[in-house]
């Protein structure tokens, strides 16, 4: 097969969705050799994932041998240009993947050429943007709001990481289950406990991190619950009277004008520490050092740092958001962030691993590191690929 796939996404700090991409992409070229992929992607473009360019003097990448061809097409907008690349997705992709013979147009993120004639398919990572929109930037759901159900309709399979999301779909759009397929999220080998305590040690000079802390992995934003988070901390640590601090490993995103002053007003600038974005390659050092992982998420469509916490044996805290419970697999900690009783169940989380039985924390990071185990990117692909060979049935 020759599969065409929008990369248009793929720019600056990358987050789970971005990563998703790559490391598919990495572990499709990994499994089916055979295959060609040609990945369309702005011209700010500076991988992963790597691979030879088409048309380049310069270096022919980092392929390894025994991997699939992978062709970058480098487009001549930046990712940034919102308005360029979506019209440049309408009306050149699909001319551009005809050119470069694909057989598959592979709409990685949310969204498909608005008149399409070749078999394509779409991954929805969530429909938060329909179901929750206080949720996202007013840009982000007005632009869903209109290209997610015409891409929808004219995909012939459709993408999802968890049955969240599926259920979500079928009931949002109205189209049966036998068009959508599961295609869960993988973790890179990467994410390993380490044993070395001088790695940690000099990372923790470096980063300037505190002993002992509470770690949050992800973009800084509304959907996140960050001011619950911070309350639910807070009350642990007045409670408890415990050592730890609080650790947001994350860019500053959407949403976050009343952070600073919700902090300043719990006196907590002292125990509170904001790291900024922390590339793929630091984030296993880090979640090494963290006592636990909080992801206390309003909704979620998977939930990457949950898994990757595990992997690295660090226990997780999350809320009851189906898409977390369901990645999570009853190897986490999970609690309620709705209701009344909400910050004293978080509260009563938190103390329970931090200042609880030391066979809670242990059972957690056994639970955690089997549950990681059953994720790989090289399922992801075998399960993308199958979607592919169902598109041109």
């Amino acid at each position: 097969m020759r599969i065409g796939i929008d990369g248009l996404h793929l720019f600056g700090a990358y987050s789970g969705v971005h990563y998703a991409l790559a490391r598919t992409v990495e572990a499709y070229r990994r499994r089916f050799p055979q295959d060609e992929l040609v990945l369309y992607v702005p011209s700010d473009f500076d991988g992963p994932p790597r691979a030879a360019e088409v048309g380049s003097d310069g270096e022919s990448g980092t392929d390894k041998p025994g991997d699939g061809k992978l062709d970058l097409r480098r487009t001549w907008f930046k990712g940034n240009w919102r308005t360029v690349r979506t019209v440049w997705r309408n009306f050149r992709l699909q001319p551009n993947a005809y050119r470069d013979r694909c057989q598959v147009l592979h709409g990685a993120t949310y969204a498909l050429p608005s008149m399409l004639s070749m078999p394509a398919v779409l991954t929805v990572h969530d429909i938060i943007a329909l179901n929750h929109p206080q949720f996202c930037t007013p840009g982000s759901a007005r632009v869903q709001k209109y290209t997610l159900p015409r891409s929808i309709k004219v995909a012939r399979r459709i993408l999802v990481p968890t049955e969240t999301v599926k259920r979500d779909v079928e009931a949002r759009f109205k189209i049966g289950a036998d068009r959508i397929d599961l295609v869960p999220w993988g973790v890179d080998a990467s994410f390993r406990v380490i044993d070395d305590r001088s790695i940690l040690y000099d990372a923790r000079k470096k980063w300037r991190l505190p002993e002992r802390f509470v770690l949050f992995v992800g973009t800084l934003e509304p959907k996140k619950n960050i001011e619950g988070l911070i309350k639910g901390f807070f009350a642990a640590k007045m409670h408890r009277k415990l050592p730890h601090a609080l650790v947001l490993a994350g860019r500053m995103g959407w949403g976050m004008e009343r952070l600073e002053r919700l902090i300043t007003e719990l006196n907590a600038r002292e125990y509170v520490f904001f790291t900024g974005y922390v590339p793929e390659e630091g984030l296993p050092i880090v979640y090494n050092m963290a006592d636990c992982l909080v992801l206390p998420s309003h909704v979620e469509g998977f939930g990457m740092p949950v898994l990757e916490a595990m992997a690295c044996g660090c226990p997780v805290v999350t809320s009851d958001a189906a898409a977390l419970r369901e990645v999570a697999g009853g190897a986490a900690r999970v609690c309620s962030m709705e209701g009344n009783k909400a910050l004293q169940d978080f509260r009563e989380a938190l103390e329970e691993i931090l200042d609880g039985k030391p066979a809670i924390r242990e059972g957690l990071r056994k639970q955690g590191l089997e549950r990681a185990r059953q994720f790989t990117w090289e399922r992801t692909a075998e399960l993308t690929r199958a979607s592919y060979a169902r598109a041109l049935e």
